[in-house]
């Protein structure tokens, strides 16, 4: 029986050296490489979950910039229909822009009157009886300007005539006049909204 490995046969020392070889790789491999491929697929789990959430939020971030866009554009609308229909009756003015466009147009206002207000589902009317007297060309004018105006401005219930013999008052008519009218002026605004109902308390 041999007593040492040196007096082994060769054949024999090399398969020692190979095996203990073999289980020195393989305990290197078990306590080192095997937990680093391990954690190495933990890692690209968790790249690929990121990547998958960045391009999710990615997304978001498009989806948020167009909402945010659209948004705005709906605010800019909101407050050009707010000049065509304002909220408030704004009165004072509405005159002041009828008699300004009569101005402008040379027409005579004789008679403006206020009627009463005409409230629909969504919005409100504001009628006024009025008066007019002046050139024919002038008077198409003066409509013309009156549809051109950024509220909304309707002319209703219009009869023409001569130009004397209407309106209230006493006023001189102008020989070059050769037409008077009777007609309905009417703005709108934004009906008021009535306030939301308090929380019930539970």
């Amino acid at each position: 029986m041999a007593k040492s490995f040196k007096d082994l046969p060769g054949a024999v020392q090399a398969l020692i050296l190979g095996t203990v070889a073999v289980l020195l790789a393989g305990g290197a491999f078990y306590y080192y490489v095997w937990p680093l491929s391990a954690q190495r697929e933990r890692l690209e789990a968790e790249v690929n979950r990121l990547h998958a959430e960045n391009v999710k939020n990615q997304a978001v971030e498009r989806d948020q910039a167009e909402l945010l866009a659209r948004i705005a554009d709906l605010g800019r609308q909101l407050e050009t229909r707010r000049t065509i229909v304002p909220d408030e009756q704004a009165t004072d003015e509405f005159v002041k822009m009828v008699y300004d466009t009569a101005t402008a147009s040379a027409i005579n206002v004789r008679t403006f009157v206020a009627q009463a207000l005409v409230t629909r589902e969504f919005y409100v009317e504001m009628p006024f009886s009025m008066r007019i007297d002046g050139v024919y060309y002038a008077m198409l004018n003066y409509f013309d300007r009156l549809a051109r105006q950024q509220r909304i401005v309707s002319v209703t219930n219009l009869g023409l005539g001569p130009p004397a013999g209407g309106g209230m008052g006493n006023y001189k008519i102008h020989p070059n006049e050769t037409v008077g009218a009777n007609c309905v002026v009417v703005t709108y605004f934004n009906r008021p909204q009535p306030p939301a109902p308090a929380p019930t308390k539970k």
